[in-house]
């Protein structure tokens, strides 16, 4: 089943319309600000979507999104670094996500929630 794209209305009084951004170009932008967070070592989903993300042939490993009402839900399954303090690496990771997608794309974000799957060295 597709995911639903994410209509945003241009907020300027000049301009009509809107602009419309791709599911697959949100989960990408998410992906990539959690692996450059401190502490995240990777991403990680369940075999059953694993095999589907790859056979759609999507790189958002580990990104769940939820597209609602002109916003967008998160959903991150991550791996982290032993040793590093789990609360204060998700709200870094929660803080990344946010600043990234909204500062490239405008989308503006609503919850995100993280699980962490493992713990690597």
């Amino acid at each position: 089943m597709s995911q639903p794209d994410l209509r945003i209305p241009f907020t300027s009084r000049t301009l009509s319309g809107g602009v419309t951004v791709a599911h697959q170009v949100i989960a990408r932008l998410v992906g990539e600000a959690a692996r450059v967070t401190y502490g995240v070592v990777g991403m990680q989903e369940p075999a059953v979507k694993r095999i589907a993300r790859f056979l759609r042939g999507s790189d958002a490993e580990g990104v769940e999104l939820s597209v609602s009402e002109g916003s967008v839900d998160i959903g991150l399954r991550v791996v982290m670094e032993r040793g590093v303090n789990i609360a204060q690496v998700t709200a870094n990771l929660q803080e990344q996500v946010r600043y990234q997608l909204e500062r490239v794309s405008g989308i503006p974000v609503g919850q995100i929630n993280v699980r962490v799957e493992d713990l690597q060295d």
